[in-house]
Parts: structure tokens; sequence; C-alpha cells
């Protein structure tokens, strides 16, 4: 039985994609993660430093059948534009290929994109890249996620002991749980108790990127942003965004207060209370740190495997140029 033939992968630029036929595609894939979402790719690639292109393969009445987001970040040397190369941009915790079946191989897709870029400084997916492609580097990673269809008293049955009974402890510290659409209490909450801790700080156009994806998330009535307060005073919070069948803890923060009395613990739980039952999954977004990873695990979630992959094929001259910016700025990817 002959093979039928497929059409070509398109190489789109963002100016030029269909967005309703790409988002419809989204809706669609088997995956449908919020990430990929044009709108959302708009708001953390914003420009001039950052931008977005699309891979498409099209059905044979025209619509999107399948697609891959390829971010894309500016790098300078002394503040000089020398070239867009792959890069993950923050709170978007991987891409890879979205299709409206599982029978479309991702393979011609990534190898779109070594062939479309010569530098790729870091890019996550949740497709394992074949291993024939010729990336220089790929590392496995994870996230959690927790199935909260199993109802309540399942969920919590899977709480480590150390885990119910910080839940005893933060239930017993009174905490008051508020909801709000003001989004400055947790953005200062970060500055003043994290940001220190990140390697390189963290400067100021992402938290307007922050500030702008919240926005647009608001706009869509996808947030859930919830405080804890003691006497009076914010010392934690936690912002949960839920799209389809997905809640994803997408940023928090806590005062050494709020650490100490598990506040967290106890704005997590509130929220498996209320979703747990329903077809819904909640991704915690793990990073790479294990004592945060410790922690989501004690809540029973489970690792969901991604795949992060990099590679150079840079002249000579680019390279060197390469070199000098990461000496200029303490840049080591």
């Amino acid at each position: 039985m002959p093979v039928p033939h497929l059409p070509a992968l398109q190489f789109i630029p963002r100016a030029q994609l269909d967005l309703r036929l790409w988002d419809a595609c989204i809706a669609a894939s088997v995956e449908p993660v919020l990430y990929a979402y044009s709108w959302y790719l708009d708001a953390v690639l914003p420009a001039p430093m950052w931008k977005w292109v699309g891979i498409v393969l099209l059905d044979e009445t025209g619509r999107y059948r399948a697609v891959m987001p390829v971010p894309l970040r500016r790098k300078t040397v002394v503040g000089i534009p020398y070239a867009w190369v792959v890069h993950q941009p923050f709170f978007c915790q991987f891409l890879g290929v979205f299709s409206r079946d599982n029978l479309i191989d991702s393979g011609p897709f990534f190898q779109q994109v070594l062939e479309q870029f010569r530098y790729g400084s870091q890019l996550c997916v949740w497709q394992k890249p074949d291993e024939c492609l010729p990336f220089d580097v790929v590392y496995s990673s994870s996230t959690h996620t927790l199935n909260l269809s199993i109802g309540y008293p399942t969920i919590y049955q899977g709480y480590t002991g150390d885990r119910k009974a910080n839940l005893r402890r933060a239930t017993r510290a009174n905490w008051t749980i508020v909801e709000s659409a003001d989004i400055e209490p947790l953005v200062a909450l970060f500055r003043n108790n994290h940001a220190q801790t990140i390697d390189g700080g963290v400067a100021d156009w992402a938290y307007a990127i922050f500030r702008n994806l919240t926005g647009e998330l608001a706009e869509r009535g996808l947030i859930t942003l919830r405080y804890a307060l003691h006497n009076g005073q914010i010392e934690a919070g936690a912002l949960f965004v839920q799209q389809g069948n997905r809640i994803i803890y997408l940023f928090n923060a806590a005062s050494e207060s709020g650490r100490r009395g598990n506040a967290r613990t106890l704005l997590i739980d509130r929220l498996l209370q209320e979703k747990a039952g329903q077809q819904l999954v909640l991704d915690f977004e793990s990073p790479a740190k294990q004592s945060i990873r410790g922690f989501y695990q004690s809540f029973g979630a489970v690792e969901t495997p991604l795949w992060t992959m990099r590679w150079n094929r840079l002249s000579l001259v680019e390279k060197t140029l390469v070199k000098v910016r990461n000496w200029l700025t303490g840049y080591n990817q």
C-alpha cells in the first residue's frame, strides 16, 4: 500500500502566520498546553529582543495539522546585536511539536530547527528527540504533575508524613487566605525574598514580561491569584493558571515568615481541595533545584519527562563573538 504524500514543512515568520489556524491547531492537539498559543508566545517573547517563528505542516484542506513554535532571542556584544538564537523564554516551561493526531513524527520539525538556526542555547520540549539528530547536547529533565481526578482523600493520602505535619502546622497558624487581582504584592515578595538567590539576579525586563503575561492571562479569565496574610500582612502568594485540563503553578513567593509558617503548603492544599475530583492535572513547573522538587514531590506529584537540546554550528568568528560576550557578561550558556 503506497504511503500518502505529506506536504513539506513550512517555515513561517510570526507576522505571516494565520494565528486563527495556529491557535485552533494547539487547541485540538494531543498536548494542548498553554505555552504554545500565539498570544502566550507574544507575551513572553516581546520585541525587540525576542521573537518567535513557526514550523507548520498543512493538511489537505489547508488547516494547520501540526505546528512547532521556535522561540528566539537576539544576542548582543557590547550592545551590538549579532544573531538570533533559539532560546527558551521565561514562564514557558516547554514547547515542542503540537499536532491534531499522534501520527506526526517530531523528527523533521527538529531537523528543520537545526537547519534554520545554527545556534541553540536552550530549547526544552516534551517529545524525546531522536538520537540521530545532530544536537550537541540533549539532556533529560522533568516537571512534576499531580492527577486531581482521583479525589482529595486519595490525594491527601499521597502526601508525605512531613507534608501532612506541615499542613497541620499551617492550619494552626491561622493564616487568612484571600483572592486578589493585584500582582504587585507577589512581585514585591519575590524581589525581596528570592531574587537575590538567583545567579546574576533578575533583570527589570523579566518583571515587565511577567506583568504583561499576567495581564493577558487575567484578561482571558485564566488566573487564580491568592495571598496568605498574617496580622493583615501579606507573607506568601501563589499564582495558578488553568487552561483546558491543565493547571500550572506558574509563580509563587514567600517571606521568611511565610516559609516558616508553611503558607505555600496551605495555598496549594486549598487549591487541591477545590479542584480534586475533576479531570485536571496540576503541573508544578518543577525547577532543577532539588529542594524545590522535593517539596512538590511531597504532595504526591510524579515526574513527567522533558528534554532540553543545545547546539552550536557557528563560524569561528561568530564563536569568538559569543566567547567575548560571555566573558563580558558572565553568561555561561
